[in-house]
């Protein structure tokens, strides 16, 4: 039997149920509704700013009027002639292929021995692990810089391979050690009761299980290095520059629909390889 103080709270309940937040009755309906309305907007103005992109990429006129009066793709046969801007896509994209091999492994191998074993200063080394999340991209460049001009080496894409891996470590990091803290390590221990020694158990077990962690890590990786714009600045000279230099380097001296088309070309790379490389994810968790 309910009480009088259940009654007066479940009163009380109901009254504020139908009076809502701030004396305001919204139905669950109209709630939702607003919900899209608002991710509708978001997405709009952040997809808005592309779409002016990619559309003036085709304008003919150098002057770049939106919306173009004809379409034409002068911009795109002007980017394939230039050497610069062909050598810059090269680049980022060897670079960025790299950095998200390096960071895959190293973060994979990083991620395994912290999760897996227990060692002084454990959670010390993981915000060391994570300082490139945690120091602005300027202030690592300006360092890294002076550091590798007093050590004497000079700037290079393999300097750029380096960096860029350092700068995704910790994503990577993250992202494979999340998924080794949901791995049912019995599995392993049922591989090495059956005679499996740590390489093969990590081969035939592990390695299958976390492979889409990792694969996402790397795209991750690739996404970040291949639009690293401040810490790159200080890293790159003319043969070794990459695309986001040479875009903000285009604009210091003039606004072109060039700038434009090569921002496009770059749009569909960074969308191109990451929905391939989620494609082969989904494969492999099905399978």
């Amino acid at each position: 039997m309910a009480t009088d103080t259940d009654a007066v709270t479940q009163g009380e309940t109901d009254v504020d149920a139908e009076r809502g937040y701030f004396g305001i009755t919204v139905s669950t309906r109209t709630k939702w509704n607003l919900i899209r309305a608002v991710t509708v907007v978001v997405y709009v103005l952040m997809l808005l700013p592309l779409a002016v992109i990619v559309i003036n990429s085709f304008n003919p006129s150098r002057l770049g009027n939106f919306p173009p009066s004809s379409l034409s793709l002068r911009w795109y046969e002007a980017l394939l002639a230039d050497t610069r801007m062909l050598r810059a896509l090269w680049n980022s994209f060897q670079v960025g292929v790299a950095a998200a091999l390096g960071a895959g492994l190293v973060g994979t191998l990083t991620a395994m021995g912290f999760v897996r074993n227990d060692f002084p200063a454990q959670d010390a080394l993981v915000i060391v692990m994570l300082s490139p999340l945690l120091v602005p991209p300027i202030i690592v460049g300006v360092a890294s810089t002076i550091f590798f001009g007093q050590v004497g080496l000079e700037r290079s894409i393999a300097w750029l391979i380096v960096m860029h891996t350092l700068l995704g470590l910790p994503y990577a990091f993250l992202i494979i050690r999340s998924q080794l803290y949901l791995f049912d390590e019995t599995l392993e221990e049922a591989a090495k009761t059956l005679g499996a020694n740590p390489v093969t158990t990590f081969r035939e077990v592990t390695f299958p299980l976390i492979s889409p962690s990792i694969l996402t890590a790397m795209v991750i990786v690739f996404v970040i290095s291949f639009g690293e714009f401040t810490a790159t600045q200080f890293w790159v000279k003319r043969t070794t520059t990459t695309v986001p230099v040479v875009i903000f380097s285009m604009l210091r001296t003039s606004i072109s629909p060039q700038i434009d088309a090569l921002a496009t070309v770059m749009l569909v790379i960074t969308i191109a390889i990451p929905l391939v490389v989620l494609g082969i994810r989904r494969y492999l968790l099905q399978n």
